[in-house]
């Protein structure tokens, strides 16, 4: 402890009262402060944003910050903690590369583990001093004179950066229906993204909205201890055998003892995942396979052809999400758990009203309805070139180079930005190729003493259109209606191709996409050249 810290030091004679505020300021004189000024700030500390810090100090990249609106790190799997929240990708494929985690307790881990993993990632890479916890990003604006971005946050501080990396993820905000009557429920009504575990469930009348990812996980996990259960579905899913099994005791110490056994394995488990997009993209008579497997496991839990018909799905497999599941038609078979496919009319005070005018009287309503991955998934605004609000020049057709670089947002990278997710693989496989690209994007800025790089806007739009070129045959445009498809029915979401791909197509940074300014330009010069452009 340092002399000047000993001198604060409180006496048995000091005030209570003064106890407190003496140890907080304590605290705050052996912290490092944060700087105003950084090469990169990102948002979100999930494992996209410990992903980028992480890969920037492997780089040489120590002057960033990660702001987290959050108490603690994790993002998704923090928040999320309702009944049954696992993934629905292999735990060895479902981690970072560079850091397996020989100690999964199951080939599908559960929403406490990976948070757990995610926990000692931050710690093992020594992320957290470089985190700015429960502060929230209020907006981020370009300077065009400074060549900077400028990024007010909830503690009142303003924070400029060269570069600035939006990582929230696109499970951030939770989307609920449109339902005449909600506000008059008088029961407790919550969101599955939003779990209150305070809630009673024991022997109550609940309602669960939607069938998709989360109710496949909620629905399972709540059945046995509710009295009634009835489940409002709008449109079924596509549902596979997920197969999940316990790790003994004897798997996990043989990663530990044989690395290369659980890299064998996660490769593997990459080929066979990979494998599957050619039936999505180009051979659709594969996917006849999908529907067998989701028929074969459906008329195995349910005899009753009627429920087995109205969990049939009259679209293609993959048109949707396709979900993976062994105890969702297993629910179904349970005589407290009934599927109501009637359309919602109305939320009442005592509970839902059906199309058919039935009163359905509940205690507990659940939404799973999912996020609003259609939009923006930023909790705050974005400005770029000229004050352009992000949100209007996005519209209803997001697009972004390779789902990272906007244009007229300069220096601004995106992380799981538009096309840029996968349908058949692990997401990680390419946040990590966006990991690097950051720490290249970042490190060429500062080597060529460059202003900043803006994606030219042709560049980017031909990239787009490519991509809806390549997907007109694809599973996602064979008709049906899904979070996937932009209100025109262009595909914003998905990567058109294979992941190793996506990683070497982004591997190498080609300036020739960018308008590139230097540093010794004069600014008023580049802010009226812009304003030509």
């Amino acid at each position: 402890m340092t002399q000047s810290s000993k001198a604060t030091k409180p006496s048995a004679a000091t005030p209570k009262a003064n106890l407190k505020k003496q140890a907080t300021e304590m605290k705050q004189t052996q912290k490092a402060p944060h700087p105003k000024q950084v090469d990169v700030a990102i948002v979100g500390a999930g494992l996209a944003g410990l992903g980028v810090g992480i890969e920037l100090k492997k780089q040489g990249v120590s002057n960033f910050v990660i702001f987290e609106g959050e108490a603690g790190v994790g993002g998704s799997w923090r928040t999320n903690t309702y009944p049954g929240c696992a993934c629905d990708v292999p735990s060895h494929l479902y981690s970072y590369s560079f850091e397996p985690n020989p100690h999964w307790p199951e080939a599908f881990s559960r929403q406490e583990h990976i948070r757990q993993y995610i926990e000692h990632c931050a710690d093992k890479y020594g992320m957290k001093p470089f985190i700015r916890f429960s502060t929230r990003v209020q907006d981020a604006s370009w300077d065009e004179g400074k060549g900077r971005w400028i990024i007010r946050t909830s503690d009142g501080a303003v924070t400029e950066a060269r570069v600035f990396v939006p990582a929230t993820g696109a499970l951030s905000h939770p989307q609920y229906p449109v339902i005449k009557g909600m506000e008059t429920f008088a029961g407790p009504a919550l969101h599955a993204a939003r779990w209150d575990a305070s809630v009673p469930l024991k022997g109550k009348r609940v309602a669960v909205i939607g069938s998709g990812a989360s109710a496949i996980q909620v629905v399972p996990n709540i059945a046995g201890e509710v009295a009634e259960l009835k489940v409002f579905q709008r449109t079924p899913s596509w549902v596979l055998p997920k197969h999940n099994r316990t790790y003994s005791e004897q798997d996990r110490q043989d990663w530990v003892k044989h690395p290369w056994k659980q890299k064998a394995q996660r490769l593997g488990l990459y080929w066979m995942m990979e494998s599957a997009l050619p039936a999505i993209m180009w051979y659709p008579q594969m996917l006849k396979v999908g529907e067998v497997l989701h028929k074969r496991a459906l008329n195995k839990a349910i005899q009753d052809p009627v429920l087995r018909r109205k969990l049939t799905p009259d679209y293609k497999v993959g048109c949707k999400r396709t979900l993976v599941s062994d105890d969702w038609f297993p629910a179904f078979a349970r005589s407290n758990v009934q599927l109501v496919t009637e359309g919602i009319a109305e939320i009442t005070a005592t509970g839902i009203r059906t199309a058919d005018g039935r009163q359905h009287d509940v205690d507990v309503i659940i939404y799973c309805t999912g996020y609003e991955i259609g939009k923006p998934a930023y909790p705050f605004e974005i400005h770029g070139a000229g004050g352009l609000s992000l949100a209007d020049y996005w519209g209803s057709q997001s697009k972004a180079y390779y789902g990272m670089n906007v244009s007229h947002f300069p220096n601004m990278l995106l992380i799981m930005g538009p096309n840029s997710g996968p349908g058949h693989t692990s997401v990680l496989i390419y946040q990590e190729a966006q990991y690097k690209y950051v720490a290249n994007f970042t490190q060429t800025l500062l080597r060529k003493k460059l202003r900043y790089l803006d994606v030219k806007e042709k560049v980017m739009q031909d990239q787009f259109d490519a991509f809806q070129k390549r997907m007109k045959n694809s599973s996602w445009l064979s008709g049906c209606q899904s979070w996937y498809l932009n209100a025109d029915g262009s595909n914003s979401t998905m990567w058109p191709g294979f992941s190793f791909e996506y990683v070497l197509r982004t591997r190498a940074l080609d300036l020739s996409a960018y308008i590139a300014v230097s540093e010794s330009r004069d600014p008023a010069q580049v802010m009226a050249e812009v304003a030509m452009a």
